[in-house]
């Protein structure tokens, strides 16, 4: 089954506070996708220096994350694209 590819729309970009950024914090994202509003999705730099998404997750009492939000690799390469396109990055191959 083939689907319509996510719009992002509605980016708001909210800076950290200065001692976050040395645990790799970029910035705080919120926006739409498919007119569903995303919030807590932080942008991390990783020690290699590539930029990422990272999803709200809720964990669980035996340590393990589960996503409130599930995109697969597609969607989420393309959420990624039109983000960092707005913020002037590239992905990560």
């Amino acid at each position: 089954m083939r689907t319509r590819p996510l719009q992002v729309t509605a980016l708001r970009i909210t800076p950290p506070a200065p001692g976050d950024k040395d645990r790799g914090l970029v910035a705080y994202l919120r926006f739409c996708i498919g007119g569903i509003e995303v919030d807590g999705v932080t942008l991390r730099r990783t020690r290699h220096g590539d930029l990422e998404l990272a999803f709200p997750a809720r964990r669980d009492s035996q340590g393990r994350l589960h996503a409130y939000l599930r995109l697969d690799d597609a969607a989420l390469r393309s959420v990624e694209e039109q983000i960092f396109k707005v913020l002037g990055a590239e992905v990560a191959p």
